[in-house]
């Protein structure tokens, strides 16, 4: 066992999770937390289970439902494109989307910015390709570091995606290369800093996601990786977390036995997520300029 993000061997017993959302598998996993840069990783990475772990009703293999919580994130994100759209001073402009899914997340940078004419996804979802493509995005079926382009990008977008990972630096090596000179990337990853992941540290926080997360950072361990790998922090923020709090405290209610869920009704489908949801955001917004928060969002630049 090493750090998926430094390579040490120097680690230590952090917890043991297992899945409490999809029920894909019974096994209990356990992560491992690095000495030298405090990333945390998954033991025996399952990605030879890829089919078991992403089950059909995956959450970004689906539509997204339309509604109040959906319309929310749509304004917050189209504000924060807006705002790193600001840094681009070309007219014609082009985004990958790295895990992508149907493009939905390039619909909305697309609104937020006419610029936006080239658009790229690379995704392993076969099924969202057809979708992908009608709406007008490129589609790349199958891992990123099998992706190919001459083209350059102005924009990379890696939305929750660079914990899926079993090699972090080799992503961020990869997007090097498929970026501008003066292009951005924008990440949005979990941070093991905040408070639910302490309260919830041995409880099955649901921001291990298990076992589909494989590598998560804090603020200061994602930096240390973003350097080793060519980048600068541009900007950073922290951003709400709610849905890591409603999966962890419905876990407990569940393992109560006051609500059921399983592998065929995941508990994301469940009418009391939404309220959850709801109500930690808010505890989140208010708390945010005060704390660390569960979520990140990092742009990077070229060094």
């Amino acid at each position: 066992m090493y750090c998926l993000s430094c390579n040490s061997k120097n680690i230590k017993h952090y917890a043991f999770a297992k899945d409490i959302e999809y029920f894909s598998t019974e096994k209990i996993f356990e992560y491992y937390q690095c000495e030298l840069c405090k990333t945390l990783s998954i033991n025996q990475i399952p990605s030879n289970m890829l089919s078991v772990i992403y089950p059909k009703n995956y959450y970004s293999f689906l539509p997204q439902r339309a509604g109040f919580l959906l319309k929310v994130k749509i304004f917050l994100d189209g504000l924060l494109f807006k705002k790193i759209s600001k840094n681009f001073k070309k007219n014609k402009l082009s985004a990958l989307d790295v895990g992508g899914g149907a493009g939905w997340m390039l619909d909305v940078l697309k609104k937020s910015d006419s610029r936006f004419h080239e658009t790229q996804i690379v995704d392993i979802d076969e099924s969202a390709k057809k979708i992908a493509e009608a709406k007008g995005h490129s589609y790349f079926c199958g891992k990123f570091e099998n992706f190919y382009s001459e083209k350059k990008y102005d924009l990379i977008l890696m939305l929750n995606l660079i914990e899926h990972v079993e090699n972090p630096s080799e992503i961020l090596e990869k997007c090097y290369e498929c970026l501008e000179t003066n292009g951005l990337i924008l990440i949005k990853t979990p941070n093991i800093d905040s408070l639910d992941a302490k309260i919830f540290r041995h409880k099955n926080w649901g921001g291990f996601h298990c076992p589909r997360h494989w590598v998560l950072f804090s603020m200061d361990s994602f930096k240390l990786l973003a350097e080793r790998t060519g980048f600068e922090i541009l900007m950073f923020k922290y951003t709400q977390g709610s849905p890591f709090w409603a999966w962890s405290v419905f876990a407990l209610i569940q393992k109560a036995g006051l609500v059921h869920a399983d592998a065929k009704r995941p508990s994301y489908t469940h009418p009391l997520i939404p309220f959850l949801t709801i109500i930690f955001a808010g505890f989140d917004f208010l708390r945010m300029p005060f704390t660390k928060t569960s979520q990140m969002f990092f742009v990077l630049k070229k060094k």
